[in-house]
């Protein structure tokens, strides 16, 4: 019943224009009648005429073209006013005013094409003055118009209005600010207007503001800095940089902020940005006269705006003013300013020469050349082409004469000039700690064999320098590091040298031509170098490097830049350089979000294993160019060889790495979906554990697997009870669905922590094993990481204490059945305790004192009853004592010492409650017949009042917290791979 067969039918709404406030102003709109003689065609050609006619008038004239341009419209009536200050789109439909107050804009309600004399004009709320009406008509046709928002007294603020079509029958009016200005010199800056009194701060930590312009005046700006004086008046109507001079109250350097300002940002038509000034610039000046000094600026400039550059050198250019005109005017040093030259210099030219002070030896010659993104400047003495070379030297002599006055000329004979001089360092090793800011040592660098030769004065301005080393090795020293040696060659056999430099140099006294007669590099032949990295290691140089203030080893107020000088090369010998490429992910030691989406792909295929790399040879003769293009086309030639061997690269993949990182990356986001907190802590505890061989398999492997099963099937039961203990029923049935998809993802999550264990554990035995079948060297630190006590001093490198910080970080716990335990805690103590000292006890026990404990080790039992390495096998943990624990220490004598002998027993009392099933007693066996006890006493009482809970906070421990330390519950658990080296 009441059917039909009729197609339904759509009403669609549609609103002629939106107006969307933007600037963060109060706006108010009118909606009005313009002038029918301003339209489009009138106002483009008005326009035209203006601006021809001003091409012979400064810059400086936008502020009248401004208003010129404001006073060719006229609204003749308010069509309709809209007062919306809400931060919604206000909407604007002009076919609603078709007959009202006997306006006839359109035809008709259903015309949609725009008359030319339907405006838009623009208003500060609660202002009776409005901007002159923009023709909507125009605003479509142009897509951009600026406009003025006046307040009540006649100051505006310059806008921009945006037109956006979002579709055929709607369009969209975004007003938004004209300039925006931002603060990055790091101090508060001023603003002034000129001819006006207020003013406009700007702060480091303000966002980008908009400037309000008085009434009437001219569109000039100043610029203020507490401690200097008023800037010189600026403009910024158009785009570029500048640079502005303020001088200092009290006389000394100026200060010089760099002005730019730019467009095609999304907020604001233009940007003007203020940052402290800096070498680089898009102009550079170059000197080339072999006597003259000289004086540049911006035309129109005051005497103050002289920059001095001297004979060969160069300085860095920025305008003044951008509203002035772009021309540099060149004076001689001491010359009258009415005999100065102006240049346009964004133009690529050759110009005439001049005579700078009418004699014909001071001719000069201006060329403007094109260098990468900057425009030089060249300007070099004009030389005669039919003057004899004799005159020419004579003219120059007494040229110099007259520029130094009085000063004595001091010549140098060419004997003196020519006569050699050898200088030949030999070293048998060098060696660079690189410590970090915590403080830790982070690399090693050592150098074997290191010969430096220098000779200079050998004939025609020669001189010759070579470096030659025969072994060079980079080591990692962070706590155990898989991969102890980050850098170094393959061994071969014995050659004179592994890495030979050379370089040849002949001067000319010119500092735009460097001339290399000879340069050579080479390396191994046949043999390659090993780059081994581990993935801390590169966030802990990051860190480092942040934290290094780069701004104190130069000077950033100087404007001088060097010259880009011409490279001319006779022979360029390099040989091939091979590599091997291996490297280890660690996400557990990884700072969150460093990577983004990139960090999912790393841990899945960041890990290779001596993947080839190899920079072919070069050798060129007779090379010419800038120093610029060189280093640009050294790079790219790199860059060619690297990505011009996928296969190789392809072949260094680790598969079973990656295989393993994948499967640990799916086990964790398995885990995730189990709900399950104690789970995922747990976990993320036993991730941070590697595997080394097949009990490491058995150990974490199975341990995940039957945890997986055991916390997936008891969640069924406890999670429901959780839920109603915590929430009542509501909780109980969350508990119950939590429960049974932990039931089902807990045990998936512990397959694949087996199967991604035991990929790992396979890799590490096969690795061992081709170590083993290659008879390869093992790679060995030249020596051990450097210790730092708990007073962050750094001292003198001793070997005992560093194979003593070894044995801390090495040093194990068992959690269940003592020294036989599988399960056992690894590294313990590694990252949280600063080593202090050790001692050897009889029967292979070892006394560590910490900035927190006094721990006593035992060496494990050897089957192979190989020496004990403490490099590379850990001890067992028999018992700790914290500070805290720590009541008392007795030194006593044992059955069988000596009447006479020192004592050979420390007894240590601790802080526990009798009703406490512990041993309430520790007893520390020494060597009898030595001072051994004694010393151990002395340490640990040292130890004790310095970090303990007596000691000043000045003398405690402010060891930062190591950068992406696998730390869980604040329990560090790492495993070393291959021993400790």
């Amino acid at each position: 019943m009441g059917e039909t067969s009729a197609a339904p039918k759509i009403i669609r709404f549609f609103v002629p224009y939106w107006i969307i406030n933007d600037s963060s102003l109060p706006l108010a709109y009118q909606l009005v009648e313009i002038d029918a003689t301003d339209n489009t065609e009138v106002e483009s050609s008005s326009l035209s005429r203006s601006f021809k006619s001003a091409k012979t008038i400064l810059r400086t004239s936008t502020h009248s073209m401004d208003r010129k341009y404001s006073g060719l419209r006229r609204n003749i009536q308010v069509v309709e006013v809209i007062e919306d200050i809400s931060p919604m789109p206000s909407m604007l439909s002009p076919q609603d005013s078709v007959g009202r107050r006997g306006v006839a804009l359109f035809p008709s309600q259903k015309d949609t094409y725009v008359s030319p004399q339907v405006g838009i004009a623009v208003a500060i709320h609660n202002s009776e003055i409005y901007s002159p009406g923009i023709s909507l008509l125009e605003m479509e046709k142009k897509e951009r118009v600026d406009v003025k928002a006046f307040n009540s007294d006649g100051s505006y603020y310059k806008l921009s209005a945006v037109l956006n079509m979002t579709s055929d029958r709607t369009k969209v009016i975004h007003l938004q600010p004209h300039t925006l200005f931002i603060n990055r010199v790091g101090i508060s800056i001023c603003l002034q207007q000129c001819d006006s009194q207020s003013v406009e701060w700007i702060h480091p930590t303000s966002p980008p503001k908009l400037f309000g312009w008085g009434s009437g005046k001219v569109e000039l700006l100043k610029l203020w800095v507490d401690g200097y004086r008023w800037s010189i008046p600026f403009s910024v109507s158009s785009e570029g940089m500048m640079r502005i001079s303020l001088k200092r109250d009290t006389g000394g350097e100026p200060l010089l902020i760099r002005v730019q300002v730019r467009s095609g940002t999304k907020g604001s038509r233009y940007e003007v940005i203020f940052r402290r000034n800096s070498s680089s610039s898009p102009y550079r000046i170059e000197n080339h006269s072999m006597f003259l000094p000289l004086r540049c600026r911006q035309v129109d400039g005051t005497s103050d705006s002289w920059q001095l550059v001297l004979p060969n050198t160069a300085v860095s250019f920025l305008w003044e003013d951008l509203g002035r005109r772009h021309l540099l005017e060149v004076l001689v040093d001491g010359a009258d300013t009415s005999r100065s030259e102006k240049y346009d210099i964004d133009k690529i030219s050759d110009n005439q020469s001049f005579n700078a002070t009418g004699g014909h030896s001071r001719a000069l010659r201006v060329t403007v050349l094109k260098e990468e993104k900057a425009n030089v400047v060249k300007i070099r003495d004009l030389l005669p082409e039919n003057e004899p070379p004799a005159l020419l030297n004579q003219r120059t002599s007494s040229s110099l004469s007259e520029f130094q006055g009085n000063k004595p000329h001091i010549q140098q004979s060419k004997n003196a000039l020519e006569s050699e001089f050898h200088v030949d360092v030999e070293l048998a090793e060098l060696g660079v700690s690189i410590i970090d800011h915590t403080p830790e040592e982070i690399l090693y660098l050592s150098v074997q064999s290191l010969l430096l030769a220098s000779s200079t004065g050998l004939g025609s301005g020669i001189s010759r320098f070579e470096l030659t080393m025969r072994g060079i090795q980079v080591d990692n020293q962070l706590p155990l590091t898989p991969m102890p040696v980050l850098f170094r060659p393959q061994r071969t056999e014995e050659t004179d040298y592994m890495l030979k430099f050379s370089v040849t140099l002949q001067t000319n006294g010119s500092l735009d031509l460097c001339v290399y007669p000879y340069i050579g590099f080479q390396g191994p032949e046949n043999s390659a170098f090993l780059i081994n990295i581990h993935e801390p290691i590169i966030w802990r140089i990051h860190e480092m490097i942040q934290q290094v203030n780069l701004s104190r080893l130069y000077d950033t107020n100087t404007t001088a830049v060097s010259v880009d000088p011409i490279i001319q090369i006779g022979v360029l010998n390099i040989s091939e350089v091979r590599l091997k490429v291996s490297m280890a992910m660690s996400p557990s030691q990884r700072p969150r979000g460093v990577l983004g989406f990139w960090s999912s792909l790393m841990t899945a295929l960041g890990n290779t294993e001596n993947m080839p790399v190899r920079i072919n040879q070069r050798f060129h003769e007779n090379v010419c160019m800038r120093q610029s293009t060189m280093i640009s086309n050294a790079i790219s030639n790199i860059k060619k060889d690297l990505l011009g061997q996928p296969l190789q690269l392809l072949l260094g993949v680790d598969i079973l790495g990656n295989a393993s990182s994948a499967l640990g990356h799916m086990s964790k986001g398995v885990a995730a979906l189990s709900m399950d907190k104690k789970f995922i802590q747990s976990r993320q505890r036993q991730e941070n554990k590697g595997v080394e061989n097949f009990s490491g398999i058995i150990r974490e492997g199975g341990g995940a697997l039957a945890k997986g099963l055991f916390r997936g099937v008891t969640g069924i039961l406890t999670k429901p009870l959780e839920g109603a203990k915590s929430s009542g029923v509501e909780g109980f049935v969350q508990g119950v669905g939590k429960g049974i998809i932990g039931a089902a993802a807990q045990p998936v999550s512990g397959v694949l922590d087996l199967l991604s264990k035991t990929t790992e554990g396979a890799n590490a035995m096969r690795m061992k094993i081709v170590s083993a079948i290659a008879s390869d060297e093992q790679l060995l630190r030249r020596r051990l990481p450097r210790v730092i006590s708990g007073d962050n001093l750094l001292r003198p490198y001793d070997d005992y204490k560093a194979q003593g910080q070894v044995i801390l970080q090495l040093a194990e716990c068992g959690s269940f059945f003592g020294q036989v335990d599988l399960f056992k805690v690894r590294a313990k103590f590694a990252l949280s305790d600063a080593y202090e000292g050790h001692f050897v006890l009889p029967k292979g026990k070892t006394l560590m004192v910490t900035h927190r404990r006094v721990i006593l080790l035992q060496q494990t039992s050897n089957i192979t009853h190989r020496k004990f390495n403490p490099a590379r096998d850990p001890c067992s943990v028999l018992w700790d004592v914290t500070w805290d624990n720590l009541a008392t220490i007795d030194l006593t004598h044992g059955k069988k010492d000596q009447p006479k002998a020192p004592p050979s027993r420390l007894i240590l009392y601790l802080n526990i409650r009798p009703t406490e099933m512990k041993e309430q007693v520790r007893v520390i066996k020494c060597s009898r017949d030595t001072r051994q006890a004694l010393d151990i006493h002395s340490s640990i009482i040292q130890a004790m009042q310095t970090f303990g809970q007596n000691a000043s906070k000045d003398m405690l421990k402010k060891k930062v917290t190591k950068p992406y330390s696998p730390i869980a519950d604040g329990r560090i658990e790492a495993i070393p791979k291959g021993g400790y080296s």
